[in-house]
């Protein structure tokens, strides 16, 4: 197989048929029939996963992978990734946000300099302001913050080869960030820019809380900066409470020796009190925090649990489960179809 499209759908019975649409004729004038494109429906309530079998029926290259559950956007795109056989794979999203010309652009990119992934940089993002300036400071965050480099203003829309794609599959980790394991395992990269469109049909199914669970994941699982800062706030604060400690204590002692004009002995000043014990427990609870979000991912680790529990499969044919990313609910021996 030439190139392979993973696709995750949550959601989506408004969008699938469009883009099928819009992406079928440009793989058959660029690949006749080498090719494949694998939907994943990510535990999709309406008619998601009837239309994916219903596709997968009238082409043979159109296939399914049916989670037994919403697992996530990340989770779902790398199921998919397990089932991909081409050459190149590329990942793009069922909104038409990210053009499928572009993909292919992509494509000619990695194939004409023999690079192993080729991401999508946005120059242009049709959305609202606010959305706009969180990810631009997502990323410079990120960009500063990581221990490897974090390409700017691009996401999971990408074409990887088939060694990226081994080596993505053959990590151990549980907690996954397409775009930050894209970057750390290194290879050849190049990059295409692009202006990017509003959504054409349906609604996002990244709101915000979605949206900061990804930044979390991606801050904590590529940079220790965050746990050092905890470290320094914890030992600046130990220092400049001896400090404070020793300059009161030199007060009571030489009353004309004055802490910003405040005497010990006098009015005890409740709230200045007050206002340094809030502080203080704010910034002992951000350190919590922090080492809260890098346990949460530690557990998920050990754990060891699958990614993704796949349900059934339509015009895929039975095998094991492809890696130990995720685990495969189909009774054995049971032929692909919708279950």
């Amino acid at each position: 197989m030439k190139f392979s499209v993973v696709i995750p759908c949550h959601n989506e019975e408004d969008s699938i048929g469009l883009l099928l649409d819009t992406l079928a004729p440009l793989l058959i004038a660029q690949f006749g029939e080498d090719w494949e494109v694998i939907l994943v429906d990510d535990g999709s309530r309406d008619a998601t996963r009837d239309l994916i079998q219903a596709a997968s029926d009238l082409d043979s290259r159109i296939k399914g992978v049916f989670l037994s559950r919403a697992f996530g956007h990340q989770p779902a795109i790398f199921a998919g990734l397990g089932y991909a056989t081409g050459a190149h794979v590329g990942v793009i999203d069922v909104d038409l946000q990210d053009p499928p010309s572009v993909l292919l652009q992509c494509l000619e990119k990695a194939t004409a300099e023999k690079l192993d992934v080729v991401y999508a940089v946005r120059k242009n993002r049709q959305s609202s302001h606010s959305l706009k300036l969180c990810y631009w400071f997502f990323y410079r965050l990120m960009g500063l913050l990581s221990s490897h480099s974090w390409p700017l203003d691009a996401g999971d829309f990408s074409v990887m080869s088939h060694r990226a794609v081994s080596l993505l599959l053959a990590l151990p980790e549980r907690v996954r960030v397409l775009r930050g394991l894209r970057s750390w395992i290194g290879l050849r990269h190049g990059y295409v820019e692009y202006d990017r469109p509003e959504r054409a049909r349906g609604e996002s199914k990244y709101g915000f809380l979605k949206l900061l669970a990804l930044a979390l994941n991606s801050l904590f699982s590529f940079s220790h900066i965050p746990l050092r800062l905890a470290s320094l706030i914890g030992l600046l604060m130990t220092g400049l409470s001896l400090l404070a400690a020793l300059l009161l204590l030199a007060n009571r002692l030489i009353p004309q020796f004055t802490f910003f004009g405040y005497y010990i002995g006098a009015n005890p000043g409740t709230a200045t009190i007050a206002l340094l014990l809030l502080f203080l427990g704010s910034l002992l609870f951000l350190c919590l925090g922090i080492i809260g979000e890098y346990l949460r991912i530690l557990v998920d680790e050990t754990k060891r649990r699958p990614v993704a529990i796949v349900e059934a499969r339509a015009g895929l044919p039975t095998r094991a489960a492809p890696h130990d990313l995720i685990l495969e609910a189909v009774p054995p021996g049971a032929g692909s179809g919708h279950r």
